[in-house]
Order: C-alpha cells, then structure tokens, then sequence
C-alpha cells in the first residue's frame, strides 16, 4: 500500500501530534473518560468509548439544546470532517461530504435501517430534517460498507427515535423570527417498568429572504416499545416528513418551480435475549419516498417515487468476557419510478464482525460482509481496527477497510424522460482508507482532544457522459478515480463550571486523480467552535463562529466566508423558557453552491415549556 502526504498536510499533522504527544505525558495521570456513556453506530452493538477503533461521535442532543440548533444540518455541521452544503437557504436540497465522499456515499441509517441510496437519495430532507423525536445521533467516519452495506464510503449517520421511559414528561415549544418564520414543536415521553413510548410533532414555516422561496415542512415520529417478557423486547416506530418549497433557482439560471417530498418510514422489531451472552434483533421495516418537482414556466412535472421494504435480522454473541461477535443478513427489495419508468432491485447480504480484548487496554476488531444486488452483481467488503489505552485517559486508534456504492436504477436502466440512455454494464463504485487518530481526555475530564489523519481511494467512480450533443442525450459511467485525506481535529473544554467550550477544525484535500483537479464544493479548511457561559442560574449566553475557507464550485473560486451567531436563554422558572439567537450576525454575503445565496442576518425568540 502507498501512501500520499502533502508537506504542508505533512507539517500541521506533526505539529497535532506533538502538542497531544505532549499533553498525554503531562496531565495522563489526571484523565478518565474519553466519551460519554457508550456508541452503537461503530459495531452495531453498544460499546465503550474507549474499545471502540473507529472515529466516531455521539452528539448530545441536550447540548444542540442549550445551544439552540434545532436543524440536523447545522448540527452536522459543527463535526469534523462533515461539509454540509446547501442550495441556498431552508428547504433547499443539501448535501453531506463527509471525509471528502461524494453526497451518495454518505449513508443515513435511521431507527436501524438505511435511508438512502443512489436512487433513493436524501436530497430535501436533511435541508429540512430538524432533531425533534430523536435521542441518539452518531456521525461514523470512514467506508462502513462491511457494516452497512452501499453508499457507506465516506461513513455513516446514525439516528434513532426517542425511547420513552418513565415518568412522563413533555416539550411545547413556539418559535418565530425573521422572514416571516414560524415554528411550534411538541414532544411528549413516558412509561412504565413494561411499556415505553414517545410521540413528536413539528412545523417550521419560512418565507426565506428572496421573493416567492417559502418553505413550509411538518415532521413528526413515535415509538412505542414492551418487554413482554424478561428476555423478550417488542416495538415499533414511524417518522414521516412532509416539505414543500418554493424553488426559485440559481442567480445564474433563474426559474420557477415547487418541490414537494414526503418522506416515511416504518418498522417493527422483536429482540430477544437467550441466555446472559446471546442477543438476536429482527427488524421489518418499509421506507417510501415521494418527490415531485414542478417547473412553473414550463409545465412539466417530474415524480420520483421509492419504495423499500427491509428486513434486518441481527444476532450478537458474546462468547467470552473478551470475545464479541456480531453476524447478521440484511435483505431489501425495492422500486423505483422515475417519470412513469419503473424498475426494481433486490439486494441480499451477510456480514460478520467480531471485537476481541486480548488485554483490557487493548481491542482488536475485524468484520467481512458480502452484498448481492440483482441489478450489478454482487460487492465483498472487509474492515479491520484496533485501539489501545497505553495510559489512563488516553487512546490510540487505527482502521483500514473498504466500501462501495452501488448504481443507482436509473444509471443501469436509463430514464427516457430525462434523456438517459441505459448502461447495464456499470459497475459499484469502490474505496480503499484508512485512519490513525489519537483521543485525549486532561484535567480530570475537564478538557478532551481528538485528532485523526484519514487518506480514502476512490475508483469506478460514476460520471456523467454526453453521447449527442444534439439532444443532449447521454449516460452514468465508471471513468473517474479520486483521492481525499485530511486532518480532523476537535476539543472542549469545561474552563469553569459556568463556561464550556469547544472547537472542531477538519482540513482536506479532495482531487480528482483523472484530471488532476480539485472536488467540487469541498473546502480545504473548516472550523467551527462556540463558547457558552451560565452567567446565573437561569440565565445562559454564548456565542459560535462557522468558518469555510479555499473551496471551488467547478471552474469557480468561491469566497471564503465567516459567519457568527449569538444565542441566551433565561428560565423564568423551572419549567418555562425564555430563548433568541442572532443568526449571520455579521451579514456576511455568501454562498455555499454558486449561485445560491444563504441567509443574511436573521433573529429568533422562541418560548419553550416543559411539563
């Protein structure tokens, strides 16, 4: 295996290290723990921090909370090595790059199932997915196709429907701002020592700052969950998304049109336990995705429409105190109709993945997966990585393994409307990476650090190729092969009981190796970071800064950009709120696709009960 590292990457990693190599010798003595409570998204099981090889994060959804980002993009946004680009402002179509990956190859697994794919992509839901209903989000970096399956390649997003549990409780909460906006969420959760269940429901209705780009979106979920017995665990989830939009286009080709996208999804679940060691989930589940876009000045109307039913069976053994395996199938068929052509495709898949501990400060996990898709064929993944805690409060983690996203149904078999010609003989795309990082937890918790070095290889990537230019009629193709590597770095801080901060810093290098060129749309520098103090006890202010420099939209440079936000809440009592943000406080002009302008400045008051 050969290795690429520019100088300049080559020095900033050096100079990242050395100041952690540092900081492990001076203050180990005083850490403890590296992350809160556990992660799931890494082995699909719950595992410690400190066993867990991967880079991953755990965002807390009280922080996002106290912070007042209500929005799964701006949430996104704030971890390393995730771009998060949007065409313009709310409601608009948004993409993930994570680790320098192609929007596709990022993958969204909700409530234990896959969001997404080629052609059923996430398009319009994340530019309007907000965080209500949920309690656990996890950003996995890295190809976690071995896991996952397709479109797993930059890594994976991970969510989950709130859990309810007892005692009963609520959140009413009632926004309005700038441009005419409205928002009003309820979210209520309880139980008993059997039954769990929790329900939400939001609406966010925006008029945007141009002329005819409203946007209105309803999200809503539930989960309802039983032990029937001791070892045995029953439930079942919904979560369903209903946005329209108001498209008006870019400065450089205006237009007219709407957008409407409903988005579904729904499983049932039974696990049960045999024994004290063996765990075995099954999860049916079906996701149906509605998308109509109309062109108000033409009259035309495209409909794509997506339709999945999933089944997911899991099993995790625990063989020794220091052996975990986890085996399981996913199988999937789905249909598509795209502008009246409709196809369909079946994919079947085993995987593997086994975690041993030969010692307690070290965990060494390795997994296997093969995919079998009806339409292309079959796709074998693998991953391997180990962590070490040399010290207390100190980790050392490393992986390699591979990934690949399969064509989408419209690539193989062509979209007549469109003037897509077919191509059966596409191949999946595919990637080779790796990462080292290190984890760093000083002052008795106060203060934690995390930096990783990651290089991803790309092939078979897809391209677009023109056949006639006279009709314009052309095709998906495999041409293109890329290389992105980088830096991640994060750290917070508790600097006093009243103050917290933190910092996320992702440098990145994403060129196309075909041609020699940069990516389009990922920047070489982003860093994000707030600071929030409890000024008193019912009062909370703070102030965060979004920072996206030396990027390139195709053949254009676009402006490096700062933006900054103000945020403070005050309790008028234990249960009622009081809460406004400044948003672009600067107003900045700027754009994150060329041609699609953000928001200029905007504030927001917000009242919030709990019961």
């Amino acid at each position: 295996m050969h290795t690429r590292l520019p100088s300049r990457l080559a020095g900033r990693s050096l100079i990242v290290v050395a100041a952690l190599a540092a900081a492990v010798s001076v203050r180990a003595q005083e850490a403890h723990t590296l992350l809160d409570n556990y992660v799931v998204s890494a082995t699909r099981t719950p595992q410690e921090p400190q066993y867990v090889s991967s880079s991953v994060t755990a965002l807390s959804l009280s922080d996002l909370a106290d912070l007042q980002i209500t929005d799964l993009r701006t949430a996104l946004a704030a971890e390393p090595g995730v771009v998060i680009v949007n065409t313009g402002p709310a409601g608009g179509v948004s993409s993930v790059f994570l680790r320098g990956a192609s929007s596709h190859q990022t993958l969204f697994v909700v409530d234990g199932v896959r969001m997404n794919d080629r052609s059923a992509s996430y398009s319009n839901f994340l530019g309007g997915g907000d965080l209500g209903g949920l309690d656990r989000i996890e950003v996995l970096r890295g190809p976690q196709s071995t896991l996952y399956g397709s479109s797993a390649m930059g890594g994976v997003i991970l969510m989950d429907t709130a859990h309810g549990c007892a005692p009963f409780s609520g959140r009413l909460a009632v926004t309005a701002g700038s441009f005419d906006t409205f928002g009003s969420s309820l979210a209520a959760q309880g139980g008993t020592k059997t039954i769990g269940y929790s329900a939400s429901v939001g609406v966010y209705d925006t008029a945007n700052d141009r002329p005819a780009n409203d946007y209105r979106v309803w999200s809503y979920s539930t989960r309802l969950e039983a032990s029937l017995r001791p070892a045995l665990l029953v439930g079942a989830t919904f979560r369903g998304q209903n946005g329209d939009y108001e498209d008006l286009g870019s400065l450089s080709w205006p237009g007219r049109a709407t957008v409407a996208n409903d988005n579904y999804l729904g499983t049932v679940y039974a696990q049960a336990r045999v024994g004290e060691s063996f765990n075995s989930r099954l999860t049916l589940a079906e996701h149906v995705r509605n998308y109509t876009y109309t062109d108000l000045a033409w009259g035309s109307v495209s409909e794509l429409k997506n339709r999945r039913d999933i089944l997911d069976w899991q099993n995790t053994w625990l063989a020794t105190k220091a052996v975990e395996i986890v085996a399981g199938t996913n199988v999937e068929h789905s249909r598509y109709t795209v502008d009246g052509t409709r196809t369909t495709d079946d994919i079947a898949a085993g995987y593997l993945s086994t975690t041993v501990k030969p010692l307690a400060s070290v965990a060494i996990t390795g997994g296997l997966r093969y995919d079998d898709f009806d339409s292309v064929g079959s796709a074998t993944t693998w991953r391997t990585g180990v962590s070490w805690l040399p010290v207390a409060g100190t980790k050392l983690r490393a992986t390699y393994g591979t990934g690949f996203s399969a064509p989408g149904s419209d690539d193989r078999y062509g979209v007549p409307e469109w003037g897509q010609l077919a191509n059966p003989d596409l191949k999946p795309e595919k990637s080779r990476g790796w990462d080292v990082g290190i984890d760093q937890s000083l002052l008795a918790g106060r203060v934690t650090l995390a930096a990783t070095y990651f290089q991803n290889k790309f092939r078979n990537l897809f391209e677009w190729q023109y056949v006639d230019y006279v009709t314009y009629q052309g095709k998906t193709v495999n041409r293109a092969k890329a290389t992105t590597d980088g830096i991640e770095f994060a750290a917070s801080a508790r600097v006093t009981d009243a103050v917290k901060t933190r910092l996320t810093y992702t440098y990145l290098e994403a060129t196309n190796d075909a041609d020699h060129v940069r990516l389009a749309r990922r920047p070489r520098h982003t860093l994000d970071g707030e600071v929030s103090v409890q000024v008193l006890k019912p009062w909370l202010a703070g102030a965060g800064v979004h920072f996206v420099a030396d990027r390139v939209d195709g053949a254009l440079t676009l402006e490096d950009y700062t933006t900054v936000r103000l945020f403070t809440s005050y309790a008028l009592r234990p249960d009622l709120t009081l809460k406004a943000r400044v948003e672009n406080l600067l107003d900045e002009r700027y754009a994150e696709v060329a041609g699609y302008p953000a928001l200029p400045v905007a504030a927001y008051g917000s009242v919030e009960w709990r019961f």
